[in-house]
This record gives C-alpha cells, sequence and structure tokens, in this order.
C-alpha cells in the first residue's frame, strides 16, 4: 500500500476538503448529477481524515457544493460559446477539476491559490496544455500583470470570497474592471444569513474554529452595482431548482434558494475599449 500524502494547510484552505468531498460523494451514486473521479482519486490519497469534517454535514449542503459546480460548469461553456478562446481565472482553485469538465481545445486556463494549497494541488493534479497555476493571494496585484488575454476573460471563484471583507472584495473587482475591462466574473456568495447558517451547518458542524468563519454576506446581488457603475448583473443563479435533485433536498433547497442562504452572481465588469 502506498504511503499517503500529507498535508499541510491554514485554517481557511483547510475548508477545500468539504467541496472535494462532496464531489467524491457525488460521484459515486448511481446517477451522478457529476462525476469526478479525481475527487476519489485524492481522498485516497490524502493523509486527511474526512470522517472529523463530514460527519456531521448535511446532504442539502453536499448537494449544494455539486449544483455550484455544475453552475460554474455551465456559465463557462456559455461563455467560451461566444469566446473560444477566452482566458478563464480559476481564483481559489483549491483541488478543482473544472477544467477537464469544460475545455474546449482552444481555451487558456490559469489556477490561482495560496502557495500551499498550489504545492498541494501540485501533488494529486497533472497540469494540462492551456493550464498555468498561479501561486498567490487574489488580493496580490502582482499576478494579474502575468494574464495573458486575446478572446475575453471570465474570473470564477467558489466558496472565496466570503471569507474576505467586504472592503476587500469591493477592491479587487474594481482592480479587475480597471486591468480587464468588459471581462466577468462568476462566483458564490450569501446573504448575511446564509453567512451565519454556514457558519454554524457547515462550518462547526466540520469541527472547525471561528478562523475558518464565513465573513462577507451580501443580501441581493443588485447591491454590488452599488460599487461601481461599470459594474453590470448579468444573472443571478440558484441551486435547487433542478429536478433530478432528489424531492426531500429540493424542498429544503427552495427554502435556500428564497432566503438567498448561498446564491452565485454573474457579473460584467465595464465594457470593453
Amino acid at each position: 500500500m502506498s504511503e499517503k500524502i500529507a498535508v499541510d494547510l491554514g485554517d481557511v484552505q483547510k475548508t477545500l476538503f468539504l467541496p472535494l468531498w462532496g464531489r467524491a460523494q457525488e460521484t459515486v451514486k448511481p446517477n451522478p448529477l457529476l462525476v469526478d473521479r479525481t475527487a476519489l482519486e485524492i481522498i485516497e490519497k490524502v493523509d486527511f481524515d474526512f470522517s472529523t469534517i463530514t460527519r456531521n454535514i448535511s446532504e442539502l449542503s453536499q448537494v449544494g457544493w455539486i449544483m455550484r459546480s455544475i453552475s460554474v460548469d455551465d456559465v463557462i461553456k456559455s461563455f467560451l460559446e461566444k469566446h473560444p478562446k477566452a482566458t478563464i481565472v480559476n481564483i481559489g482553485c483549491g483541488l478543482d477539476t473544472t477544467f477537464d469538465r469544460v475545455d474546449n481545445g482552444y481555451l487558456l486556463w490559469y489556477d490561482l491559490d495560496l502557495p500551499d494549497v498550489i504545492s498541494l494541488r501540485r501533488r494529486f493534479i497533472q497540469k494540462r496544455d492551456r493550464q498555468e497555476t498561479l501561486s498567490a493571494s487574489f488580493l496580490e496585484e502582482g499576478w494579474l500583470k502575468k494574464i495573458t488575454v486575446s478572446d475575453g476573460i471570465l474570473f470564477v471563484a467558489s466558496g472565496v470570497f466570503y471569507y474576505f471583507q467586504e472592503e476587500d472584495i469591493k477592491g479587487f473587482f474594481k482592480i479587475l474592471a480597471d486591468e480587464f475591462p468588459g471581462g466577468e466574473i462568476v462566483f458564490d456568495a450569501c446573504s448575511p444569513l446564509g453567512v451565519k447558517a454556514a457558519n454554524q451547518m457547515v462550518v462547526k458542524s466540520a469541527g472547525m474554529d471561528e478562523r475558518s468563519f464565513l465573513k462577507w454576506g451580501v443580501a441581493h446581488a443588485e447591491d454590488i452595482l452599488y460599487w461601481d457603475k461599470r459594474f453590470e448583473l448579468l444573472k443571478t443563479i440558484y441551486y435547487f431548482g433542478d429536478k433530478r435533485i432528489r424531492l426531500k433536498v429540493r424542498l429544503l433547497g427552495f427554502i435556500s434558494d428564497l432566503l438567498k442562504i448561498q446564491y452565485m452572481v454573474h457579473l460584467r465588469l465595464g465594457e470593453s475599449h
């Protein structure tokens, strides 16, 4: 039996194991909404006791992570229909495998995360053609100068921004609008109620302490438009309307969607020059 790969991650970074576990769980279901065999392989290889963070996680949370991935996939595929050679930047990539599901053979892809995460990622996930990794915080501006764009740019961020303060996110979005006018971004957000619910039902249930708590909540996607007149809301995406989801989970999810416990925001960051 091969030796397990050790993990040394910060408190927030450890939360990347939750959606990874969720995708692995989905993959082995009889009729999975999403298949991620890499997630299964990583769980087998990594030296981490997943039972310590998943024993109290609800099916609603697990399905939510899957629907988030599906929603991001759909936005990327739609963007690529208009911009086949687009640049896609995956902010806070973790152990994400979106590239494998959406690659059209032409796009240029960047995976961005903190150095400890990128180091772990390289142990498990092979970099493909047209795929680059960037080791930095998204709040550092240096990595932006390394991005090449020839046919439009789309930033994606899953499970990232609500761990930061609103002023940090606001400043970052304005920088993106300055550097990449006409670019788009899709990311998940929570209402303030959703932040409280996630901290109690997910983070605390996973045995993590306040250092892993979510911080930023926004009640309505439209509120972000007040940050900068250049921003345009393209779509607000909710998770639990898919009829493939088990009825009991879908009914609970309807309440989650209604209260904006978690949802996705798709913005255009100004007009291209």
